[in-house]
């Protein structure tokens, strides 16, 4: 999500540095690339020695201001006391309603209206600093979690020079409203599988479009077998039947199965071992309409 931010940075002559986490190989070749073309230094980073790395590369460049943008490691307090005033974090998600590791996936989970980018300055609690800027978007209805993470990310880049016009006159930020903040941790394993049983279709359309593509959608299981949902369609139909069965399995009908509430969802694609492909394709396999899937 950083690249077109670091990108305009480096047009507008304002990227002095790159430091980037090892572990992550796709960052490093885009990363890497920019450096030959810019001559800007590159570091690759640990997490052991993040420290010592932050002073290094601040050394190198001679920055005035960095920014941290989906870095992974949280910046220390004895960073933050030898370089006061200087680190900013592009949290991609509105705070203070949507702290966290992923504010992505929740904000597509609850089907809430907006997101948006909120730069604020990094001090010793997590996603707690005051607000530098805060800019929203619209989440549109049928918006997945790699969709969402593609329009952050050039909304990143547009609003870099508000940014850095505030940063240059002084400004200090407005203080976050602590009535108004939730955390949401990182998703876990139960945060992506479906329960039939208690979540109604519309429920568990948002959580597949949360899951789609990082975790190549929400889990579900049949006979043992594990079943990720990519896509889903809300089905308007009266049907009987009990929560997890299976309510059609045909080319004509699709895959729909039965949620709580009484709605259907009809599974568009699915994705297993053997690889992506529409729902109903999951009768070659044995699945059969009126059986049920587990509640996970």
């Amino acid at each position: 999500m950083a690249f077109p931010a670091l990108q305009a940075l480096q047009a507008a002559g304002r990227l002095c540095a790159l430091g980037v986490p090892g572990s992550n190989a796709d960052v490093i070749d885009f990363c890497s690339m920019l450096s030959r073309h810019s001559g800007i230094p590159l570091l690759i980073m640990s997490g052991e020695n993040c420290n010592d790395q932050i002073k290094e590369i601040i050394k190198i460049s001679g920055a005035d201001t960095v920014f941290t943008m989906t870095f992974p490691w949280k910046i220390s307090a004895e960073i933050l006391d030898l370089y006061p005033d200087k680190f900013y974090n592009f949290h991609y998600g509105l705070l203070p309603e949507m702290r966290g590791a992923d504010p992505v996936f929740e904000t597509i989970r609850s089907r809430a209206g907006q997101s948006g980018i909120t730069v604020h300055v990094i001090n010793k609690h997590i996603d707690k600093g005051t607000v530098i800027l805060r800019k929203s978007i619209p989440v549109t209805e049928g918006m997945t979690h790699g969709s969402l993470c593609t329009r952050l990310s050039w909304l990143g880049a547009d609003l870099l020079n508000e940014l850095l016009n505030l940063l240059q006159n002084h400004f200090e930020g407005t203080e976050q409203k602590e009535d108004q903040a939730r955390y949401y941790p990182k998703p876990g394993a139960t945060d992506v599988c479906i329960s039939w049983e208690r979540q109604d279709a519309e429920t568990i359309e948002a959580l597949v479009r949360a899951c789609n593509p990082w975790n190549k959608g929400a889990y579900t299981q049949w006979n043992g077998w594990n079943i990720r949902i990519a896509e889903a369609t809300v089905i308007n139909k009266n049907h009987t039947g009990s929560p997890g069965t299976i309510l059609s399995l045909d080319k004509e009908n699709g895959l729909i199965v039965k949620c709580s509430h009484h709605s259907n969802l009809r599974l568009d694609i699915v994705y297993t071992e053997e690889g992506f492909m529409s729902g109903y394709k999951l009768s070659a396999f044995g699945l059969r309409k009126g059986e049920k899937f587990m509640n996970l």
